[in-house]
């Protein structure tokens, strides 16, 4: 499992650096046929502004495009001011940087204005006075195009991929959390610990799944991919189980028999199991994808042993937080049957 992550992280560094190539390739290209006088400046926006996800390059995109109609702005009154006033640079550069440097401390996101103004106001340039400005601005636009059309329509991220990913090394984390509270005794920090790798998961996969909705805005995933919406909230509310069973565990201050502990190891083992390998089914594929496990009510047939074993050897408090485990398992089995309900609709 972890060696598909970090091939997968191999093979995303390896994206990324092909898309920037492009992305330089044709911000050059579009720099040449407008014939800006300092091309290099689009090539140095379209660097900052290619990220590895579309919601970072989008957010990149404006910050950059508004930072520097700001910063030219401010740039041509500078030069309007130095040009009227007679005042010395120095002096016309102060009162102009003054402001912006206040926008940037609000708007920390703003300070590429700040650059543009430097850039235009104390950097001279071919064309005329007015010139300058505008063709700084330009070389900026220019580079944010090549970037958006780079990550938009060239080697696009798969984040439906990745998502899928993070839930199955979730769901991974959620099965040794449960084995190790049922089957041994672990203290409390440790619960704690484990219960912040899963959050971590949780946090990535909440962000690809942000991302996918950015690489898909034609339409909502909630209508197209179902599955990639609500794997979330499961896993939260499988999250949530699992730490109210650890506490119930904590508070019985025994061990449950062996026999009840080797039927729920050998029946969890198998629940989690299904729920990592229909995750490996949707992550090898980038667009909604038809479940092919034909078998729905087997995956009950999982869960019905370990009902019957914890309502005749475990007590109350156990029985009733592994029974709402159990409750959320069967749903969370319903969301991954949700493709193939859908195809048999359609």
């Amino acid at each position: 499992m972890f060696y598909s992550l970090k091939k997968r992280e191999i093979y995303s560094a390896v994206q990324q650096s092909l898309r920037l190539l492009l992305s330089i390739a044709l911000s050059s290209l579009i720099a040449y046929v407008c014939k800006l006088h300092e091309p290099y400046w689009a090539l140095i926006t379209s660097v900052i502004v290619t990220q590895s996800r579309i919601v970072q390059t989008i957010q990149t995109s404006r910050d950059q495009i508004v930072g520097s109609l700001i910063g030219g702005v401010a740039g041509l009154i500078a030069i309007i001011l130095e040009n009227y006033s007679q005042w010395p640079s120095l002096i016309v550069f102060t009162i102009v940087i003054i402001p912006m440097v206040a926008l940037v401390a609000w708007r920390p996101s703003m300070r590429l204005g700040v650059v543009t103004l430097a850039v235009v106001f104390l950097f001279p340039s071919p064309g005329g006075m007015f010139e300058r400005p505008f063709d700084r601005i330009m070389a900026i636009i220019v580079g944010v195009i090549a970037s958006l059309a780079a990550s938009y329509f060239i080697l696009r991220p798969q984040a439906r991929c990745n998502a899928f990913i993070h839930a199955k090394v979730a769901f991974d984390k959620l099965h040794i959390l449960l084995h190790s509270v049922l089957t041994s005794h672990i203290i409390w920090e440790e619960v704690e610990s484990m219960n912040d790798d899963v959050a971590s998961e949780l946090r990535d996969l909440a962000s690809e799944i942000a991302e996918a909705r950015k690489e898909h805005p034609n339409y909502t995933l909630e209508h197209s991919d179902p599955t990639l919406v609500k794997v979330y909230p499961l896993l939260r509310r499988l999250q949530s189980d699992s730490i109210f069973v650890a506490r119930a565990m904590d508070e019985y201050h025994q061990m449950l028999p062996d026999e009840t502990r080797n039927i729920l190891k050998i029946y969890l083992n198998q629940v989690f199991e299904r729920f990592i390998q229909l995750c490996n089914e949707q992550a090898d594929h980038s667009e909604p994808f038809f479940c092919s496990i034909q078998a729905a009510n087997d995956f009950e047939v999982m869960i019905e042993p370990i009902l019957k074993e914890i309502k005749e050897n475990c007590p109350k408090t156990i029985q009733f937080t592994l029974e709402a485990l159990c409750h959320d398992l069967v749903l969370g089995h319903d969301v991954f049957m949700l493709s193939k309900k859908l195809r048999a609709s359609s």
